[in-house]
């Protein structure tokens, strides 16, 4: 029986080492490519006309179209669908729901119809995707909400059934006219009551109650000593029942004193109805003025030193006395 040599043994556990490393390198780029590609696929498609708003009496239809650019360096199969959406966070995100589970008070995705609802782009190809909308007579009056699901396959991925990001869609925000309840609020307006420094975030929150989604088109303006100015709020849909955030930057670094940030905008069908706030914040450089306060102190302090040092005058010191001198003796004065 042939005996291994401690060399030999040695040539072998590394050879092993060397190829247990390589598979793992291997496995380690691939995931990292798939990642890369992943992510590459979730930025690099267009959605063009991702909103679509329409107002419609019951019974009437319409059509348009939107369209789909792929911007990946890879091919991409899209499946398309139509299906329910509902926002419940604050920020306008929309929650695609499974068929049939959303009222009929919201539902809109039974009366779309789309055309082509499967297709195949290379890098940089796009496609136009036709809708049609159908209200039914018997529609409730109010907002209904519905989008087109893209749900992108890569070309090779297949057997897998690799879905990347299948939320991105177009939304449809579909009106159908006859009465219904306006209410919103301004449930939040908010600033930083005090800050040392400009500029200064101020938060909005409104508050939808009603039937139908609003825009609200509303102003801030900030006044105060060192700053005037006014600035749009930021322009977004909210869904009936739902509340979206807002945020401004307003102000410049220097801007000492008490300062006033009013809100005041309209919502509705007729954009008439009023959204009002207002709130009152102070800036103030305390670290610089407690620096400048200092300065001053010592200043005066410094000056009332000189002052009284001028006003006395130097001190003329006294001469030393003699240990060897004798004594003077004043006579007294004469007596007649």
């Amino acid at each position: 029986m042939h005996k291994q040599l401690p060399n030999q043994q040695f040539k072998i556990k590394n050879l092993k080492l060397k190829v247990i490393l390589a598979v793992l390198f291997l496995i380690l780029v691939s995931a990292l490519a798939s990642r890369a590609l992943a992510q590459e696929m979730q930025r690099a498609y267009t959605v063009f006309n991702p909103q679509i708003e329409v107002k419609l009496n019951p019974g009437t239809r319409s059509e348009g179209t939107t369209e789909i650019v792929n911007e990946t360096s890879v091919p991409l199969t899209f499946n398309l669908t139509v299906r329910d959406y509902i926002v419940t966070d604050t920020v306008g995100t929309p929650n695609f729901l499974a068929a049939g589970t959303l009222n009929n008070k919201y539902s809109a995705a039974a009366w779309i119809a789309i055309y082509p609802n499967t297709f195949s782009l290379n890098p940089h190809e796009s496609q136009k995707v036709n809708y049609y909308i159908q209200v039914p007579a018997s529609a409730r009056p109010g907002g209904h909400y519905a989008g087109i699901v893209y749900a992108p396959v890569s070309k090779g991925e297949n057997k897998t059934g690799g879905v990347i990001n299948a939320q991105v869609g177009a939304l449809f925000y579909i009106t159908v006219n006859g009465p219904v309840t306006e209410n919103s609020l301004v449930s939040k307006f908010f600033a930083n009551p005090f800050q040392e420094y400009g500029p200064v975030k101020i938060s909005t929150q409104i508050k939808n109650l009603g039937d139908l989604h609003i825009s609200p088109k509303a102003t801030i303006t900030v006044s105060g000593l060192f700053y005037n100015a006014t600035q749009d709020l930021p322009n977004h849909n909210i869904f009936p029942q739902a509340t979206r955030d807002f945020e401004n930057t307003v102000g410049q670094a220097f801007m000492i004193g008490r300062y006033k940030a009013l809100l005041m905008g309209s919502y509705g069908v007729n954009n008439n109805l009023p959204l009002v706030a207002s709130v009152y914040f102070w800036v103030f450089p305390w670290r610089i003025a407690l620096v400048i306060v200092f300065i001053i102190v010592a200043i005066i302090l410094g000056i009332m030193y000189y002052k009284k040092r001028k006003k006395n005058g130097p001190k003329q010191p006294k001469e030393p006395k003699d240990a060897n001198a004798e004594p003077v003796v004043t006579p007294p004065p004469a007596t007649q």
